[in-house]
């Protein structure tokens, strides 16, 4: 058998290290200096906002407003250093308790964020799981949960993060505080920053470019590729970029799930919630828990066959270089599948359009569930298309099926069943009012091009890397 030494091993290590980084700043993924300075400016601003908002609340309830402040801290990729330009900012407003979530957060903050002239595109999530505002300031992106501290000077509790405080937060708060408690751990733990940041970009480019990246969809979640790209880190501390990616997608492609993966040693017991058991991810901080996951069987197929795609594509050492645009090629939807699930959220006014698409977002998972019930593969793109024919504003998905029984699909039926998520309390009742969801089946030729496109996927690679075949799909079954 032909043998490497290992000087020629370290050698086409340090190539495709190079390559790689060459290939990740081509791509555009790499923040200028200039961009760091726009989100430092953004998150100095929403601190100014937010420490006024929470004066003005005091003053309106007769509390002590010159002690009573708030605060924003940051989480997510951009905490970590691990953003790119066209990266969110993951924001957490942190309140006293005289300002109710929403009433003072979701009514009087909103307010004055509309005022600002900064702010744009400004839509309220308010019946997640974690309840937040979305918008843009100053173009960028900015997800914006809320904590309620049982303390009036909220800043200074949360900044010296006392755990007497922490532990009388109520379990909303809780869990948006589990992003910061999550960075901490995980800048802690990582024994190299910087590599641990180049393997988050990777994995976060390779999850956007192979549709993996939306965890309301039953994809990915960042804090799931932090959790996952810490565990590689920690266990090779001084490996290469490269090599750092190659094991990952070498561990995880052959991860006995459903095994948790946990930072800590050794890992603490803990039960899994409902919609973890699938793909179960711990937090690196005690009292342990798991990541919130939206995974279902389908999407977990998906993910499966990618991390394995990723392996056979870079376990090859003997190679000088890869082509890692190979690796990091967009899904090709319109080659795998013959058939698709069009989805149109519309509203009549564009504001209202962004409140009600985050909404149903939120509640998609059900829907995943009840086709998968029928016997239906979903595999959903997570782009956001929009139909110029409809004259109201509108966003629409495309979601690939594959059809593993005879089974009859009607829509209608498949629709009212999940307008009953949508509508299982007020607030989806009134964002309901005004707003339309529309559903049905379509082929090829009713696909954009921007999912139906060409297919690196397909040209490039051999037959036995193709994962799913597809399937004979009967159109006499769908109604």
């Amino acid at each position: 058998m032909y043998q490497l030494n290992r000087e020629a091993v370290v050698r086409m290590d340090e190539c495709r290290s190079r390559s790689l980084i060459k290939f990740m700043s081509d791509a555009g993924v790499v923040p200028s200096p200039e961009d760091e300075r726009r989100r430092e400016w953004v998150v100095r601003e929403l601190s100014k906002i937010v420490m006024g908002w929470a004066k003005r609340v005091a003053y309106e309830q007769g509390a002590q407003y010159w002690i009573t402040t708030a605060t924003v801290l940051t989480f997510g990729s951009y905490a970590l250093g691990a953003y790119g330009p066209e990266s969110d900012i993951d924001a957490l407003c942190v309140g006293p308790y005289i300002a109710s979530l929403q009433h003072h957060f979701f009514v009087v903050l909103r307010q004055m964020l509309e005022e600002r002239p900064e702010v744009s595109e400004l839509h309220s999530i308010e019946g997640a799981k974690v309840p937040l505002m979305r918008f843009k300031f100053n173009g960028i992106l900015v997800d914006f949960p809320y904590v309620q501290l049982p303390v009036i000077n909220a800043a200074e509790a949360i900044h010296a993060f006392d755990p007497c405080v922490l532990e009388n937060v109520d379990g909303a708060s809780w869990r948006c505080l589990s992003g910061v408690r999550v960075n901490r751990q995980i800048s802690q733990l990582v024994p190299n920053m910087k590599k641990f940041q180049y393997l988050l970009r990777c994995l976060k480019l390779w999850a956007r470019k192979r549709g993996l990246h939306c965890h309301l969809l039953g994809f990915f979640a960042g804090i799931h590729l932090a959790i996952l790209a810490a565990y590689v880190c920690r266990r090779h501390p001084n490996a290469s970029i490269n090599t750092l990616l190659c094991f990952f997608f070498n561990i995880f492609g052959h991860w006995p799930w459903p095994r948790p993966v946990s930072l800590l040693d050794p890992p603490p017991t803990c039960r899994s919630p409902d919609g973890c058991s699938l793909m179960p991810i711990m937090l690196p901080c005690m009292p342990p828990e798991f990541c919130s996951s939206s995974i279902t069987e389908s999407t977990f197929d998906k993910i499966k066959e990618e991390l394995q795609r990723g392996h056979l594509l870079t376990k090859d050492i003997r190679s000088n270089d890869i082509d890692w645009s190979l690796l990091f090629a967009p899904f090709p939807y319109g080659a795998r599948y013959k058939c698709f699930l069009r989805i149109v959220l519309s509203a009549p006014l564009a504001e209202e359009l962004r409140d009600w698409v985050g909404w149903v977002k939120s509640r998609f998972r059900n829907l995943l569930l009840k086709l998968e019930s029928l016997g239906v593969y979903c595999d959903p793109d997570p782009s956001e298309q929009v139909d110029h024919t409809i004259t109201e504003p509108n966003v629409v998905f495309f979601w690939g099926l594959l059809f593993r029984r005879s089974v009859q699909i009607c829509t209608s039926s498949i629709k009212e069943d999940f307008m009953r998520s949508v509508l299982n309390n007020i607030y989806g009742k009134e964002k309901c009012a005004h707003s339309d969801i529309t559903m049905s089946i379509v082929g090829l030729p009713r696909l954009p091009k921007s999912v139906f496109g060409p297919s690196v996927y397909s040209q490039n690679l051999p037959p036995h890397m193709m994962g799913h075949q597809l399937m004979k799909q009967d159109y006499s079954a769908v109604r």
